[in-house]
């Protein structure tokens, strides 16, 4: 914002420069006042427009500033114009030097000055940067080249041919004589080069298009000034400090101006360059710019016409220069022409091309989308089949399965497989465990009876299951009758057996019943009559379903914690542990 603020604070300042110089010369405000002012306007327009040139030109732009940035050679064009500014009022200086002791030399020091100053011009709106491609470039310059021919063409029929025949001057009067005024249609030829290449994307930044615009609207009001000073210095009517010179120091001034806006204005969004990207493509075809060129070859022919129908013998003198220059531009219409055409084949090829491109791109699309139209179906019953399996699991069938054999879905169908072999097993583990978690209960029952004096009595459900047969292994009891039965959830190393075939089936076992007397401990059949023994000799134990009692008191295992052993007679009872 301040920079903003800044920028305007210094175009104001130049403008009621401006506006006093136009008063105080038009109206003759003060009188020897406005005739200074007259003689001096152009030698200070000069100044401050050279100067806010290198300005804008060398001050850094900071890291902050949202402005536009210098591209290729446009930093050293705006320089060397600023040097012609400069170069132009350091001219003045010495004419006004020799003005001021009474002298009028021609040529003089101050011609180097001001004939430098249309070269750097001239140079440094060629190293402006290019608008477009190769072609647009050459066509830039055809049409640059019709408008400068015809702009000389025009100048040597009002004013050239008459100065090229003075006589009595001197070879470097002449040619300066020359010089200035081919400068000057040189100069306004670049007005028209700039409104042409104001038409790239380069220029749709709005630093750059506005700068080039002022730029040329400064070189229109020099070349003004500096045109009709040839016609009345030839004629003998020229009169300095009256409003004939204003449009020297307007023009300087005008130039700083536009450089100044090159630099400080802010960067344009480029969403903002693409909307007049499109529009200048929309009004391109028939812009004014297009038919500058054509409008000077319309003149520039009317003048011929003028010069053909004249018997003056000036104009009869100059008719062979008019001639030839207008038909070098017609030749360069006509070779704009083929280009013109040439450009429009190779567009017409390159637009076959695109066409071609196009029409295989739009077969690859089809056959992606046919491809995207398989693929999709595929994934469609892929979902359908895993919610299904998905549903079956949900509802408690853990053997479904899911029978993808390939696609995307495939990993997830075997992750899904996956699962459902988990939870199987995860529920056989179960129903495993809560059988075991019964037996358990169940043995626990019996020991406890037993510590009452109860016979034990192991459990038929515990002998299904190893380790309960471990654990009473370990506890030496009935290490003998408990049949150790395999893990269902282990399978038997030595067992080959199809997965469809039954697991084989143990024969229940009748459960022994112990009993105790003054002979000792035997087991009976839990129904029947008893066995007759001997009637001498020592009780003889017997075997009954397979199953063997407990041994004798001479081979009774170790007691369980709490329980003590009695005598042969009697039974268990149960005794403090710290007793």
């Amino acid at each position: 914002m301040q920079s903003r603020s800044s920028a305007l604070t210094v175009i104001k300042a130049i403008g009621w420069i401006a506006a006093g110089m136009i008063i105080i010369v038009v109206f003759h405000l003060g009188g020897v006042i406005a005739l200074r002012v007259g003689q001096f306007s152009p030698l200070m327009g000069a100044f401050i427009g050279g100067g806010l040139v290198l300005c804008s030109v060398l001050v850094p732009m900071g890291r902050r500033e949202h402005v536009e940035p210098w591209i290729k050679f446009e930093r050293v064009a705006w320089t060397l114009i600023g040097l012609g500014v400069i170069m132009w009022g350091l001219g003045e200086s010495f004419w006004r030097y020799y003005i001021s002791i009474g002298q009028t030399p021609f040529p003089s020091y101050a011609d180097i000055g001001y004939s430098i100053f249309p070269a750097l011009m001239f140079l440094g709106l060629l190293l402006q940067p290019s608008p477009g491609s190769g072609s647009r470039r050459a066509l830039l310059l055809m049409d640059s080249l019709i408008a400068m021919g015809s702009i000389l063409a025009i100048a040597w029929y009002l004013l050239l041919g008459s100065l090229a025949q003075t006589p009595g001057e001197a070879n470097l009067a002449k040619f300066l004589g020359l010089y200035y005024p081919i400068a000057d249609t040189a100069l306004l030829s670049c007005v028209v080069f700039l409104l042409l290449r104001g038409q790239g994307r380069t220029y749709l930044a709005t630093a750059r298009r506005t700068g080039l615009l002022v730029v040329g609207l400064g070189l229109c009001f020099f070349v003004f000034s500096d045109f009709l000073f040839n016609v009345q210095n030839n004629s003998g009517t020229y009169v300095e400090a009256t409003w004939i010179d204003l449009g020297w120091p307007l023009g300087m001034m005008t130039i700083g101006v536009a450089a100044f806006l090159r630099r400080f204005l802010p960067v344009t969004p480029p969403e903002i360059i693409q909307e007049r990207m499109e529009r200048s493509s929309e009004g391109n075809v028939f812009g004014f710019s297009r038919y500058v060129p054509y409008i000077l070859l319309s003149m520039l022919f009317l003048a011929l016409t003028f010069n053909v129908l004249s018997s003056d013998s000036g104009q009869i003198a100059i008719r062979p220069l008019l001639l030839f220059a207008t038909m070098g531009v017609v030749a360069l219409v006509v070779a704009r022409q083929l280009l013109t055409l040439w450009e429009n084949a190779h567009l017409a090829a390159r637009q076959a091309e695109a066409l071609e491109d196009l029409e295989r791109a739009n077969q690859r699309i089809e056959e992606q989308s046919h491809h995207i139209a398989e693929h999709s179906a595929e994934l469609e019953r892929g979902i359908v089949h895993l919610k299904d399996v998905q549903a079956q699991l949900a509802n408690g069938n853990l053997r479904a399965r899911a029978e993808l054999t390939s696609g995307l879905l495939l990993p997830l169908a075997g992750s899904l497989n996956l699962m459902a072999e988990r939870l199987m097993r995860l529920g056989q583990t179960s129903i495993y465990m809560q059988r075991l978690v019964r037996s358990l209960g169940e043995l626990s029952i019996a020991l406890e009876r037993a510590a009452k004096g109860t016979p034990l009595i192991v459990p038929a459900s515990c002998s299904e299951f190893i380790e309960i047969n471990r654990l009473l292994v370990a506890l030496r009891i009935n290490s003998h009758n408990v049949m150790p039965v395999l893990n269902p959830m282990t399978p038997n190393p030595g067992i080959d057996r199809p997965n469809t075939q039954p697991l084989p089936q143990h024969q229940q076992r009748t459960p022994a019943r112990m009993v105790t007397g003054s002979t000792g401990t035997r087991p009976f059949p839990a129904s029947g009559p008893l066995p007759e023994t001997p009637v001498s000799g020592p009780p003889q134990q017997t075997s009954v379903n397979g199953l063997r009692p407990f041994p004798t008191s001479g081979s009774l295992p170790p007691p369980l914690p709490g329980l003590r052993r009695l005598p042969t007679s009697g039974t268990f009872q149960k005794i403090d542990e710290h007793s």
